[in-house]
């Protein structure tokens, strides 16, 4: 299903994460600040195809995120199976929306499914709630593409049987949020960047997350690339990420996005090297997953972008290879695309009929904190004079 140059979707083999090493809030500037089941005792840079247990990645839905509580207990595994495919298996991942009736995710995990089971806050393969789906709606562009990834259609709202009302909804970000740090979560498979094999299913019970940068635009790194055809996204925007090395000699080599920028001579986008062991990327099973950024000013996690496409791209491409391993489908070098969620928030809210946007606060609340700003000013003025 995955070769050295191919794109990769999401059901089956699309669920989880590959990092590097534990990741964890207490370390660098990431926006975590609690996760509640990490063991410092376990703190530890592989230097070795050994890796530290996958356990210090788990997706605990009772852990709080920046002060948030049980931050993602509203993120889901999808379970199902497809009418093209009968009896086969498949898992995709997803976010309830604002109303707890419907859950977004890929367009590619809804597309063609006969039944679906959504598991919400799966830790040790128990969820705190399970719905069915009773109906599904795919991005109107994504039908007219035949199902074409990177046009900035891969996205899905699917409908749940009975409304989820005791578990985080997520609101959307408004915003393109190409340059900012994304906390990613998926129920897929999980591995290490610096391993030559793929990620695997054997901590499948649990939900995993991890954070990367949404370093550009989809648009701008392959339209800047120009090798071969390449058809800008007609339908929206899909942000690229790639997946850096921080604990193996020569690092810079597999900052492929980087080494993309040196050789097109652009400065259209950079990327950096600066989240160390807290990086990570998508892998089998997380399509359709959501990508969150940090509001600081609302207190919040804003859902940025869903979990679409996997691409060993360095393969044949770049010499030498900025692929880790080609036999890792996410492995140090490996790129991931997500559909920004900014652009299709006018059909998400006609599907889901009602808001999904952060509301603003009242205008009494406004005059509240005007009062309250003009009260410090006043104070900063008494204590200078002083």
């Amino acid at each position: 299903m995955k070769t050295a140059s191919a794109i990769w979707l999401a059901p089956l083999a699309l669920a989880a994460l590959s990092v590097t090493a534990p990741l964890h809030a207490g370390t660098g500037t990431g926006p975590a600040t609690t996760i509640g089941i990490w063991d410092p005792a376990l703190k530890a840079t592989p230097t070795t195809g050994n890796s530290t247990p996958v356990a210090n990645w788990r997706l605990d839905p009772n852990a709080a995120f920046n002060g948030v509580a049980n931050a993602f207990n509203g993120t889901a595994r999808l379970l199902f199976d497809m009418r093209g495919d009968p009896g086969s298996f498949f898992v995709c991942s997803g976010s309830l929306m604002p109303g707890g009736e419907w859950l977004l995710t890929a367009a590619h995990c809804a597309d063609g499914i006969r039944s679906m089971t959504i598991e919400f806050g799966l830790y040790n393969n128990t969820a705190l709630e399970t719905r069915s789906a009773t109906g599904y709606v795919v991005h109107p562009g994504w039908i007219a593409s035949g199902g074409a990834l990177d046009n900035g259609s891969d996205i899905a709202l699917v409908k749940l049987d009975a409304p989820v009302t005791n578990l985080n909804t997520y609101y959307l970000s408004t915003t393109n949020d190409v340059g900012k740090e994304h906390l990613i979560t998926g129920y897929g498979t999980s591995g290490v960047g610096y391993g030559t094999s793929s990620p695997n299913w054997n901590d499948s019970a649990y939900g995993h997350y991890g954070y990367n940068t949404f370093d550009v635009e989809s648009s701008v790194v392959f339209g800047a690339w120009g090798q071969g055809t390449y058809t800008e996204p007609t339908y929206g925007v899909t942000y690229v990420a790639d997946y850096d090395s921080y604990n193996i000699a020569d690092p810079d080599r597999y900052n492929t996005l980087g080494r993309m920028a040196q050789i097109t001579g652009s400065s259209a986008w950079t990327s950096g090297l600066t989240l160390g062991e807290r990086e990570a990327l998508i892998s089998g099973g997380d399509s359709g997953g959501g990508d969150f950024v940090w509001d600081a000013a609302g207190g919040r996690w804003l859902l940025s972008a869903v979990h679409s496409w996997g691409w060993q791209f360095c393969g044949g491409r770049i010499s030498p290879s900025c692929d880790f391993s080609s036999s890792n489908s996410s492995s140090y070098g490996d790129l991931s695309g997500s559909t920004a969620v900014y652009t299709h928030i006018p059909w998400i809210e006609s599907v889901v009929g009602r808001s999904v946007t952060a509301p603003i606060p009242e205008p009494g609340t406004w005059a509240l904190m005007l009062a309250g700003l003009a009260g410090l000013g006043s104070l900063a003025r008494r204590r200078r004079m002083h």
